[in-house]
C-alpha cells in the first residue's frame, strides 16, 4: 500500500459533483439534502425487498407465515442446527467454543464451521430469540440480506451512472429478488452475504477511480470475505470484470494508460490488504477443505440446452435439472434487451456491457470456467452457485440504459425482443405457468409505464408513472416468490416435514438433562430420533450425528473403521447404535423413542472421556487383524467379540448374494426366497452385522429385519444389532436384497460376550479412568498416579490435537484405533493437557497483523499527504 501514487487521479463523471465526482480531490462535498434521497431510495429499495418476499411466501403460507415449511435440504440438516449451536455459544450453554464443538461427530474442531456457516453478520440475530425458536432468526438473515442487497445495489448504480435514485432503486429490487436469491441464496443463508457483497465491492472500486476512501474501501473487501469467503471470491471476480469495463470505455483522450494502471493498483493493493485482514476465515477455511473428506468423485455436469438457459432469463423460471438461476424481473430485463438500442448509451459501452453479459452467461456452462468461478472445483451440490454475478450484471446494465432514459424506440426494440425470447421458450421445460404469466403481464406493464415516462414532460406526472411502476415492480416479484415458492414446495416431493425443532426434540431433551454427566461421559439422542442430520447441535446434546462439508478424512476414517455409519462421502456422520462402541466414544446415556409424542432415555455401559490403557493393551485379540472387530477389541484392550464362519443355505453361491426374485427357483423346485446364513456362537451373545457395502434387508430367525443403505463410496451402512443368539448357539439369518453382484464379508458377523464386554469396562474405569476438566478447546485429564500406557480420549485425532504429560512439551497425539491417544511414557504419569488449535488459525492471524499495519500505514500516509496539500 505505501507504493500507491500520491496524487489520485479522478477518472470517471460522476451522478453528482461535477466532473470529477464528489470524492474527487478538492470537489465540493455534496450537500446533505442532495444525499438525502439517495439514501432514502436505497431504503425504499430495502424496504420493497423484504416486503415482496414476505408477501410471497404469506400468499403461499409458508413458514414463518403458515404451516408449510421452509426448512428443507441444507437449510433444515445444516444451518437451523449451526444457529441453534451459536444460540448455545452466545449464553455459555455449549461444549466448547469457536474453535471445538464438543458435541458433534464425538468431537470435531469448529472454526471452519463457523466462517462457513454463521459468519454473515445477521446470524448474530439468533441469540434475541428463544433457543427453540431459531428456525425464525435463520429466516432474517435471508430476509435482511435481500435488503441491504437491494439498498446497497441502489447506491451503487448511482455512481455508475447519474440519475434518478428512484427509479435505481427499482431495478435493485429484481437484483434483491433475483433468480439465484429465491431459489438458491435464500435457503443457504450465509451465501446471501454473496448478494451483498458484489455491490459493496462495486463501491470500494468505485473508490479506486477517485484514489479516496482505501482505508475503507479495504475494510469493505474484509467485511465481504469474513462474511462469506467463498461467494466474496465470485463477487471480486465480478467487480474487478466490472472495474475494468469501466476504465475500457471511459473517454480516452482524458484517460490514459499510465492512470489505468494506477487505478488497477490501488484496486489490487485495496482487495489484497482486504483479504490479509480476512486471513483467518480465508486460511483456516482452505486447510479445512483441504483437510476434508475429498469429492472429486462426484461428477457435476454444467451442460445447459441453450432454450433452457434463454428462459431462465423470465421471471419465475426454473429448471429441473437445474440451470443458472438469472432471472432478475421483467424491468430489468426489458431494459436489458432494449440497451443495443439505446442510442443515447455510447456504442462502444453498449457493446461492453453485450459482450460481459454474453461471455458471463457462457463461462456457467463450460467446465474449465464454471471451475474458476467456483474456486477450481465443482461442487457436488448445485453447480451453478456464481449465478448472481450475472444477475448483477443485467441490475448494471440495465441501469446503464435507463439512466439515459431510452427513446420509445429502443424501448419497443426491448419489447420485440422479449416477445422473441418468449416465443421460443415458453414451451421449454423452466417456464411454467407461472413464469409465463409474469413475463406476460409484467414486460407488458414496464413496457407502457416506460414509454408514459419517456413521453412524460411534467415532473407530477412522471412521479405518478414511477409510483405505477414501483407498485408493478413489488407485485411482480411478489409473485415471483410466491411461484418459486409453490413450484419448490417440498410437500410436493412428499409428506410435509415438521419445523425443524420439534415436540418430540424438545422432549429428547429434557429426558436427557437428568443424565448429563460432562465431561465425564456425553449424552447421545441416539439414531432413532432423526429430526435432521445435525441433531447433536439442534437439540444441544453430545453424539456423533454431524453433517458439515469440513469433515475431516481421519475422523470420517476412524469412525467408519470402528463401525460407524456415514453418508456423502465421509461428510454426514450418523450417531453409534451399539454398547462397544458407544462404550469407546464415552456415550454415557442415549434415548430409546416410544413414539412421536415421547422419548424415554436410558443409560449405557460407558467408559470416561478419558481412560488409561496398559501397556501391550492393544495387541489382536483373535479376530482378523484388519476387521472391525479386531480394531474395536483393540482399543478396549479385551477379548469380546467371536467372529464365527458362516455357512450359507446354498453352498454353490458362498457368502455371494442373489436377488430375491431371481432365487424364487433352484434346481427346478421352488425354495425360500432372500439369502439364508447361519453361525455358531456362544449362547446368549448379542449378534451384530457389519456389512458396509450392504443394500439388503436382513431379518433373525424370529425376529425383526434391519436395513442396511450402503452404496460406497457415498453411503457406508453402520454396524447393526440383529439378535440374541439361542440356548442351543446356532444364530440364523437372511438377507433380502433386489440388486445382483452383492456379497457378505467372511468376518460379517461378530457375537458379543455382554459379561466380557462389561467387566472390561469396569476394569478400565476403576483402574484407568481419569478425572477431565475441559476448556472450550483444551482438556486436562488427571491420571491414576504414575500411569503408563496410553491415555485414550473419547475423540478423533485430526491435525490441530496438540498434548503435553505432567507440563512437558506438547506434542501431536498419535491414533490409538482411530481414538486420540497420548503415550505416557514409561516412567509414569500423573496428568495430559491438550489443546486444539484449528489448522492456518495462526498464520491467518498473522495475515491480518499484516493486512493491519498496511491498513495503519496507509491511512498514515493519507492524513501526511493531506497536511501537505493543505
Amino acid at each position: 500500500m505505501s507504493h500507491v501514487p500520491t496524487s489520485p487521479s479522478p477518472v470517471l463523471p460522476r451522478a453528482t459533483g461535477g466532473r470529477y465526482g464528489p470524492d474527487a480531490p478538492g470537489a465540493p462535498r455534496t450537500p446533505a439534502r442532495r444525499r438525502r434521497p439517495g439514501a432514502l431510495a436505497a431504503l425504499v429499495s430495502a424496504l420493497m425487498s423484504m416486503t415482496a418476499y414476505c408477501v410471497g411466501l404469506a400468499a403461499h403460507g409458508t413458514y414463518p407465515f403458515g404451516p408449510s415449511p421452509r426448512a428443507d435440504n441444507d437449510l433444515r440438516h445444516q444451518y437451523v442446527p449451526f444457529h441453534t449451536h451459536l444460540w448455545d455459544l452466545q449464553h455459555g450453554a455449549a461444549h466448547g467454543d469457536l474453535l471445538y464443538n464438543w458435541q458433534s461427530g464425538y468431537g470435531v474442531g469448529f472454526l471452519g464451521d463457523f466462517f462457513t456457516y454463521l459468519a454473515n453478520p445477521f446470524s448474530w440475530l439468533v441469540g434475541l430469540f428463544p433457543r427453540d425458536q431459531s428456525e425464525f432468526p435463520v429466516f432474517l438473515v435471508s430476509l435482511f440480506s435481500t435488503g441491504l442487497a437491494a439498498a446497497a445495489m441502489t447506491v451503487f448504480l448511482g455512481r455508475l451512472r447519474p440519475g434518478s435514485p428512484w427509479l435505481r432503486a427499482l431495478i435493485s429490487v429484481g437484483y434483491a429478488l433475483c433468480g439465484w436469491s429465491l431459489a438458491e441464496g435464500a435457503i443457504v443463508p450465509m451465501w446471501m452475504w454473496g448478494l451483498v457483497a458484489l455491490p459493496l465491492l462495486g463501491i470500494a472500486a468505485d473508490w479506486c477511480l477517485t484514489g479516496r476512501r482505501r482505508v475503507l474501501g479495504s475494510l469493505l473487501v474484509a467485511l465481504c470475505w469474513y462474511a462469506n469467503f467463498y461467494t466474496a471470491a465470485m463477487a471480486t471476480l465480478a467487480a474487478a470484470l466490472v472495474l475494468l469495463l469501466r476504465l475500457a470505455t471511459a473517454d480516452t483522450a482524458r484517460l490514459g494508460s499510465r492512470t489505468r494502471l494506477r487505478v488497477l493498483w490501488r484496486a489490487a493493493t485495496m482487495t489484497a490488504t482486504g483479504m490479509l485482514l480476512a486471513a483467518p476465515a480465508i486460511v483456516v477455511c482452505a486447510l479445512a477443505n483441504a483437510q476434508a473428506q475429498p469429492t472429486d468423485k462426484y461428477v457435476v455436469s454444467v451442460a445447459t440446452p441453450a432454450l433452457g438457459y434463454l428462459a431462465m432469463f423470465l421471471p419465475g423460471a426454473i429448471a429441473s435439472p437445474s440451470a443458472p438461476n438469472v432471472f432478475t424481473g421483467s424491468l430489468v430485463l426489458l431494459l436489458v434487451l432494449a440497451l443495443p438500442f439505446q442510442s443515447r448509451v455510447p456504442v462502444r459501452e453498449r457493446v461492453a456491457w453485450a459482450v460481459l453479459i454474453v461471455l458471463t452467461a457462457l463461462s456457467f456452462v463450460y467446465t474449465p470456467t464454471a471451475k474458476l468461478w467456483q474456486g477450481l472445483a465443482l461442487p457436488h451440490g448445485a453447480p451453478f452457485r456464481e449465478s448472481f454475478v450475472l444477475s448483477g450484471f443485467l441490475a448494471m446494465a440495465a441501469w446503464v440504459c435507463l439512466a439515459r432514459m431510452p427513446r420509445p424506440r429502443a424501448l419497443l426494440g426491448g419489447a420485440a425482443l422479449l416477445s422473441l425470447l418468449l416465443a421460443l421458450t415458453y414451451d421449454a421445460q423452466p417456464v411454467g405457468g407461472h413464469a409465463l404469466t409474469g413475463s406476460l403481464v409484467g414486460g407488458a406493464a414496464v413496457t407502457g409505464l416506460l414509454l408514459l415516462y419517456a413521453r412524460g414532460r411534467r415532473r407530477r406526472a412522471r412521479g405518478a408513472v414511477v409510483a405505477l411502476l414501483a407498485v408493478t415492480v413489488l407485485a411482480g416479484a411478489a409473485y415471483s416468490v410466491y411461484g418459486l415458492t409453490d413450484l419448490l414446495d417440498p410437500a410436493k416431493r412428499g409428506p410435509a416435514r415438521a419445523q425443524t425443532m420439534t415436540e418430540l426434540g424438545l422432549n429428547v431433551r429434557r429426558v436427557l438433562a437428568p443424565h448429563e454427566d460432562w465431561p465425564t461421559t456425553r449424552t447421545d439422542p441416539g439414531s432413532e430420533v432423526f429430526v435432521t442430520n445435525n441433531d447433536a447441535m439442534l437439540l444441544g446434546t453430545g453424539g456423533g450425528s454431524y453433517y458439515s462439508s469440513y469433515i475431516t478424512k481421519e475422523t470420517a476414517d476412524a469412525l467408519a473403521g470402528l463401525g460407524l455409519g456415514e453418508a456423502m462421502g465421509g461428510r454426514h456422520l450418523w450417531p453409534v447404535r451399539d454398547p462397544v462402541l458407544q462404550a469407546l466414544l464415552g456415550v454415557g446415556a442415549t434415548v430409546d423413542v416410544i413414539d412421536t409424542d415421547g422419548a424415554r432415555a436410558r443409560g449405557t455401559t460407558a467408559l470416561p472421556l478419558v481412560a488409561v490403557r496398559p501397556p501391550g493393551s492393544d495387541r489382536a485379540y483373535g479376530a482378523p487383524a484388519d476387521s472391525v472387530w479386531a480394531r474395536r477389541q483393540a482399543a478396549l484392550g479385551a477379548r469380546v467379540y467371536e467372529v464365527p464362519a458362516l455357512s450359507a443355505q446354498d453352498p454353490r453361491r458362498g457368502l455371494r448374494l442373489s436377488p430375491d426374485a431371481a432365487d424364487a427357483t433352484a434346481g427346478g423346485q421352488a425354495v425360500a426366497a432372500g439369502n439364508t446364513f447361519t453361525a455358531r456362537c456362544a449362547p446368549g451373545a448379542r449378534a451384530f452385522l457389519h456389512a458396509p457395502a450392504l443394500r439388503a434387508d436382513v431379518a433373525p430367525a424370529g425376529g425383526s429385519s434391519e436395513g442396511f443403505y450402503g452404496d460406497p463410496p457415498q453411503r457406508l451402512a453402520p454396524l447393526k444389532e440383529l439378535g440374541t443368539v439361542p440356548a442351543d448357539g446356532r444364530f440364523t439369518f437372511t438377507v433380502h436384497t433386489g440388486e445382483d453382484g452383492q456379497s457378505l464379508p467372511a468376518d460379517a458377523l461378530g457375537c458379543l460376550d455382554v459379561p466380557a464386554f462389561e467387566q472390561a469396562v469396569r476394569t478400565l474405569r476403576e483402574t484407568g479412568g481419569a478425572a477431565v476438566e475441559t476448556g472450550g478447546h483444551s482438556l486436562t485429564a488427571r491420571l491414576p498416579k504414575g500411569s503408563t500406557g496410553t491415555a485414550v480420549v473419547a475423540t478423533t485425532a485430526p491435525p490441530g490435537w496438540t498434548c503435553s504429560v505432567d507440563g512437558g512439551p506438547a506434542r501431536p497425539p498419535v491414533s490409538y484405533q482411530g481414538l486420540l491417544g497420548v503415550p505416557l511414557g514409561k516412567g509414569g504419569a500423573d496428568r495430559i493437557d491438550c489443546a486444539y488449535t484449528p489448522p492456518g488459525l495462526s498464520a491467518g492471524l498473522a495475515g491480518t497483523a499484516a493486512g493491519a499495519l498496511a491498513l495503519l500505514g496507509t491511512a498514515v500516509a493519507t492524513r501526511l499527504r493531506g497536511r501537505g496539500t493543505g
